[in-house]
């Protein structure tokens, strides 16, 4: 394989559901343990989270970047700060919007990691130069729209990335899907619904990654879990064919 094998890792409650009240019950608490645990276990070289995810870890700040002189070059198209890293975060960020501050992802309870955003052919240049400055790796995937495909195959070419999760929201878990780019479903259940329409699911459309044919799997593997979670081991069907 020429890319990194994709592994959508997601919790989510009985009706579907990866944001919501649900997160705060005290079921959900039980097996978010178990939810870490797992994701340890794959000893992945990768976590890959959408802008929305990135903005909540840091808090919503947003670069402020500067206009490129006219004399000086465009930014590659991409840049690799730091290869082979232990860990990597990878921020699918088209827009340039995340404000971070230093190339390297902190969070209590996790391994650093060096950050990769994941940009297009249409982000701004100035977006570009703001990453450089502060050593933080970047990838273009696509002209306006991300491509999954050159994602997967760019983080396995350019840093050595073998295994990723990718860890939602619902429009990045469905666009890699979609795009043939998801290899495997890792689905946490959790025994809670709350019934909401207005929270994100495990997968979903968008204008940009709009709804297509159904995607069949097949079961893998299924493991008990403790506070009565349930592990739901899924490969793409398509992709064993």
């Amino acid at each position: 394989m020429d890319r990194a094998y994709m592994i959508c890792h997601i919790l989510s409650s009985l009706d579907g559901k990866i944001t919501g009240d649900f997160i705060r019950t005290e079921s959900t608490t039980a097996v978010q343990t178990e939810f870490a645990r797992l994701r340890s276990e794959y000893h992945a070289d990768a976590w890959i989270y959408g802008t929305t995810t990135t903005m909540e870890f840091l808090h919503g700040k947003k670069a402020v970047t500067e206009e490129i002189p006219e004399e000086e070059e465009e930014p590659e198209e991409d840049f690799v700060a730091r290869d082979h890293f232990p860990l990597y975060y990878v921020s699918l960020d088209v827009q340039g919007e995340v404000g971070w501050e230093s190339g390297i992802f902190q969070r209590p309870g996790r391994p650093d990691a060096h950050v990769i955003e994941v940009l297009t052919e249409e982000t701004p240049a100035a977006f570009r130069r703001y990453l450089q400055k502060r050593g933080i790796s970047y990838i273009t995937a696509g002209k306006y729209v991300l491509d999954c495909q050159i994602v997967a195959k760019k983080l396995y070419r350019l840093f050595g990335i073998r295994t990723a999760l990718v860890c939602g929201g619902g429009v990045v878990n469905w666009s890699f899907l979609r795009q043939g780019a998801l290899d495997e479903l890792n689905l946490v259940l959790v025994p809670v619904v709350d019934g909401r329409t207005d929270t994100v699911s495990v997968f979903e459309g968008s204008p940009f990654a709009p709804g297509g044919d159904p995607v069949e799997f097949l079961l893998k593997k299924t493991e008990l879990l403790a506070g009565g979670g349930l592990r739901l081991v899924y490969v793409v069907k398509n992709n064993t064919d």
